[in-house]
């Protein structure tokens, strides 16, 4: 296999960056502690990938391990960066243009900070009383999906919908009359919920809906036998925070993401043509 390899200016050792294929058989080995997000890299890769984005992982040229992931989708200009190393993730903060990108490592760029809110399932009850019916999308509802998700996400590449349902994701929902009036996304992976985009129109907010969404996942979790769950969320956001801490959720870490509005092609791109793990 043959790999890009760039040099790390802090250091001795070289970098060795790969672009991962567009393929459905993807294996890759990471290393335990890469990221809080271990037990979910190789399914956020896959799905990447299917929505027409880029992977790159890099090596450093002493080991041959997985030092770190980077996820990219252009149509959005956002990314993901995994990484325990300040020189894995300059050079993939340097390598695309980007809107914004997560990562773990806090730096000095500019970031907003994301509390990352986790529960035991195992040994955490959830009581709650609906206010609200609850809904999981259907297949026929993708596409109304789709456009809710555009109206509350502007800019969202409206195939990750589809994508996400087609990879086991499922869309919670509120209707309100024929509207749709609030909706929130779950993942199960590895037995561990991630729970995100969650999305309640203006004019629907203060009813309740945001804490019956986030409590019908939890109870749909349980009911799968989940040992935990996530949420990132951002400190900004007051109301969901509070939700999530009445619901039982507890700050297990941080994680950042990073602006940039203007950024200049790097002038070292990654070489990519040839460069492919199998």
């Amino acid at each position: 296999m043959k790999r890009s390899r760039h040099a790390n200016i802090r250091g001795s050792e070289e970098i060795e960056i790969s672009r991962i294929p567009a393929a459905p058989d993807i294996n890759l080995v990471f290393p335990n502690g890469l990221s809080f997000f271990d037990a979910y890299l190789e399914y956020w890769t896959k799905e990447i990938l299917e929505m027409g984005g880029e992977a790159y992982v890099s090596r450093t040229s002493t080991e041959d391990t997985i030092s770190g992931i980077f996820l990219y989708e252009g149509y959005e200009k956002t990314g993901t960066i995994c990484t325990r190393s300040r020189e894995v993730f300059d050079y993939f903060y340097k390598s695309k243009p980007f809107g914004s990108i997560f990562a773990e490592i806090p730096t000095e760029h500019e970031n907003e900070i994301y509390d990352i809110y986790t529960i035991d399932l195992a040994n955490s009850p959830i009581v709650h009383g609906f206010s609200h019916e609850i809904s999981i999308m259907d297949e026929d509802q993708v596409d109304e999906i789709g456009r809710f998700m555009v109206s509350t996400h502007p800019g969202i590449n409206k195939k990750w919908v589809g994508v996400a349902s087609k990879n086991g994701e499922n869309c919670f929902m509120v209707r309100l009359g024929s509207e749709i009036a609030g909706v929130a996304w779950l993942s199960l992976v590895n037995e561990i919920g991630r729970m995100h985009s969650l999305a309640v129109k203006p004019r629907f907010r203060r009813m309740g809906i945001g804490l019956d969404l986030l409590c019908a996942r939890l109870l749909w979790l349980k009911s799968k036998h989940a040992r935990s769950a996530f949420s990132e969320i951002s400190r900004d956001n007051l109301p969901s925070s509070k939700i999530a801490i009445k619901s039982g959720m507890r700050v297990s870490g941080q994680v950042y993401r990073y602006f940039k509005r203007r950024v200049a092609e790097n002038t070292a791109r990654l070489a990519v043509s040839a460069n492919t793990i199998h």
